[in-house]
């Protein structure tokens, strides 16, 4: 069966800082590359959030995606994500709403908690809101993207509100839920979300995720399957194998730099081995995303992308193309991915 219309390929801006840079050159950066994107043939773009930390420079993926609706006209603009529990999840809903009708529907919706760090005491509201604030804050932003909404509970309390400007004739825009493990596999099922999965899981571990998704969401009473998951992974066209790994490199450097960096909230236990020498992290990034990643020449790409689709079951993807850093560089990637490796990619996925 052909999967050409169901797959959708899109720009991940992660607006990632690189040594030297600026903020305002890293975020005029990600403008470029939006437009790049749309212009190149790319589906969708994608915007994080970040907080305190110098790495990705954005703090609001609401307000960034906004922008991009504004400066684009054809590609489907989405948040990856917004950490959900440390805002008001009725104005969430709100802007959710409204950045839909202003668009003309083309704005999706991703949400997440993110990692136990310093922005739950700075902008959220403490830990309690990190460790179980997630599943009633979606509840909450569903239910607001609906209609009516309240809320009874020890994290949230407040009387009866109507949300304003409320859903589209077509109805609210897609909501996409990050999963990283089988409790944030589980949160989406059971509501009957997609899910976005992130670059640490190999094609074979998405593809478990989303055979569980499959099996909570049939036993919620939602369909098992027919979800739009998406997944992110690194993309960059190179003319040799030393260019692809020296990008890489880079970017997995600076990445490791940038998460040693976080503030984990003082009563959480950091996960993961943290004492590991710095370069043997960078290493081990580097050689799993040259390994499995759309990263090389173009016939490497076009192959990554296609296996990890079909042995995921993903169907809309996430392409982290700002690895190269520079501004040239990466706008001369987008272009290239546009023209050598998305063309074949879809006509891959539409006679195989």
């Amino acid at each position: 069966m052909s999967i050409d219309n169901e797959v959708r390929i899109g720009a991940f801006v992660f607006t990632s800082r690189y040594e030297g840079q600026t903020a305002s050159e890293v975020l005029a950066r990600g403008v470029a590359t939006a437009q790049a994107a749309e212009a190149a043939g790319f589906d969708d773009v994608w915007v994080t959030e970040h907080h305190f930390v110098p790495f990705g420079v954005n703090p609001s993926a609401l307000t960034f995606a906004g922008y991009l609706l504004g400066r684009t006209s054809t590609v489907r603009v989405g948040t990856a994500v917004t950490v959900l529990p440390l805002h008001s999840p009725v104005h969430v809903a709100e802007q959710a709403a409204l950045l839909d009708h202003l668009s003309g529907g083309r704005f999706d919706l991703g949400v997440g908690r993110a990692q136990p760090v310093v922005d739950y005491e700075v902008i959220g509201r403490g830990v309690e809101y990190w460790r179980h604030g997630l599943p009633e804050a979606l509840d909450l932003t569903l239910a607001a993207l609906a209609g009516p909404v309240s809320a009874d509970s020890e994290l949230y309390r407040f009387r009866e509100v109507t949300p304003e400007p409320g859903p589209a004739d077509a109805g609210p825009p897609p909501v996409y839920v990050a999963a990283n493990s089988s409790a944030s596999v589980e949160l989406a099922a059971s509501r009957g979300l997609p899910m976005l999965l992130f670059f640490d899981k190999d094609a074979g571990a998405k593809a478990a995720m989303i055979a569980e998704h499959a099996r909570v969401a049939l036993a919620a009473g939602h369909p098992g399957d027919g979800y739009a998951h998406g997944m992110a992974l690194f993309a960059h066209v190179a003319d040799t194998p030393d260019e692809a790994r020296r990008v890489m490199r880079r970017a997995a450097g600076e990445f490791v730099l940038a998460n040693s960096r976080y503030r984990p909230l003082v009563d959480v236990p950091r996960r993961g081995d943290h004492d590991a020498p710095h370069e043997q992290v960078v290493d081990r990034l580097t050689e799993s995303a040259l390994a499995t990643h759309p990263v090389g020449a173009p016939e490497v790409c076009v192959e990554r992308l296609v296996g990890q689709i079909r042995e995921s079951g993903a169907r809309r993807v996430l392409c982290q193309v700002e690895v190269a850093g520079e501004h040239d560089s990466v706008l001369a990637n987008v272009k290239r991915m546009g023209e050598e490796v998305l063309p074949e990619v879809r006509r891959r996925l539409a006679t195989g």
